[in-house]
């Protein structure tokens, strides 16, 4: 039984090894649907939150999921960004790692999370992408790897292709279907990911897709992958990718759905994702819901399942300051992705100042509560408790 996340985990061995945004991405001919906060989307003049087009429902050929505007094609663009982060728990977390949180887990450290840069190019049939990071960010996404965690990671490397009836193909290395949030810090709206990020959704998938633009406002996309965050399969089955995109004027919506047998060859894991947008004139209203089950994790090798829903308003206050916040929850009943049996909830408040066109700082106040007292101080005479408290700062430099 899981006691903490994979991502938590490999925090704790970053801590040991002693460590411790956005680009636009090609204009992909199949994208229909937007939904993440996308990198696609942001732009260095508006990242990270002051984005104006949906940056988070995913689409079937630009991960995380389409692009609101499309980009002016071109064989080669270079872009990326580097950021860096400082993050303090109140409550002093044992193993200096905060428990369920994913790149900024380490406590009382300073991170250098991502130094990224992509080479993304596309015409009116093929697009490309190959995206690498450098950092403690690489170091979490690589912990799966078959030669064991690095400091630098493929993020993306895959190739897609359309056809003017609107079927295609995209194969290669992507990021997943699921959720509002991306690898990519500067393209979030705050600064931590929250508990659907780290605990309900892959982050990245290899596989092969087919595609289906099947108007400017519907795509679909089904294939399958090696199973999530896998480079190379750990078993003889693949993992099934399933997405359906929509992409209105003011509206964003992406349902995507992964099934597979991700541990052995007899136990089932499940998810399906809703993400939208809501976009209006000062702000943008991201929504998730998700749901999912594996078979033996919870107590007894019995089969657990879990849920989440969480709300993420991006606000624009001018053109130098925004303001963004999470109100999430995460209900764990079995203890299938917590090793615990309980509710998860995280408000994030994170205000963001754009001091030059590519630089950008910005801070965040995070409170965690749990049903139950999950929480352990770095104090071993103390007793757990059920919240926690962390402040977050962020420095962003996009190209």
């Amino acid at each position: 039984m899981r006691t903490i996340t994979f991502r938590t985990a490999l925090a704790v061995s970053l801590l040991q090894a002693g460590s411790v945004a956005a680009q636009p991405e090609p204009e992909d001919p199949a994208a229909g649907a937007p939904a993440h906060p996308d990198p696609a989307a942001v732009t260095p003049e508006v990242a990270p939150v002051a984005v104006t087009e949906p940056t988070a429902v995913a689409s079937a050929e630009d991960p995380p999921h389409g692009e609101a505007e499309a980009a002016d094609a071109s064989l080669i663009k270079l872009s990326g960004h580097v950021a860096a982060t400082y993050n303090y728990n109140l409550m002093k977390p044992a193993g200096g790692v905060t428990p369920f949180h994913s790149y900024t887990a380490p406590h009382n450290t300073f991170l250098l999370n991502q130094a990224h840069l992509a080479v993304t190019g596309s015409d009116d049939k093929f697009a490309y992408a190959v995206e690498i990071d450098a950092g403690t960010d690489a170091f979490l996404n690589t912990y799966l790897s078959p030669v064991g965690p690095s400091y630098f990671d493929i993020q993306e490397a895959y190739v897609s292709y359309t056809a003017a009836s609107g079927l295609g193909f995209k194969a290669g290395k992507f990021v997943t279907y699921n959720g509002i949030e991306v690898i990519e810090s500067p393209a979030n709206p705050t600064i931590s990911r929250g508990f659907l990020f780290g605990l309900a959704e892959p982050a990245t998938n290899v596989g092969a897709l087919g595609t289906y633009k099947i108007s400017d406002t519907l795509d679909v996309a089904l294939g399958a992958v090696s199973g999530w965050d896998l480079i190379v399969d750990n078993n003889d089955n693949k993992t099934i990718v399933a997405k359906l995109g929509v992409t209105k004027e003011k509206l964003g919506l992406v349902i995507s759905s992964y099934a597979g047998k991700e541990t052995n060859n007899t136990d089932w894991r499940a998810t399906l994702d809703a993400t939208a947008v809501i976009k209006m004139a000062k702000m943008d209203l991201w929504l998730q819901a998700n749901v999912g089950f594996e078979e033996g994790v919870a107590a007894m090798g019995e089969d657990g399942m879990w849920m989440g829903f969480g709300v993420q308003p991006v606000m624009r206050i001018d053109d130098k300051l925004s303001l963004c916040g999470r109100v999430e929850a995460f209900l764990d009943g079995d203890g299938a992705r917590t090793g615990a049996e309980q509710t998860l909830i995280n408000v994030s408040v994170a205000p963001a100042y754009k001091v030059h066109e590519r630089v950008t700082i910005r801070a965040e106040a995070r409170l965690d509560f749990s049903s139950e007292d999950v929480f352990q101080s770095d104090d071993a005479t103390a007793d757990p408790g059920a919240m926690q408290v962390i402040g977050l700062t962020e420095a962003a430099v996009t190209f």
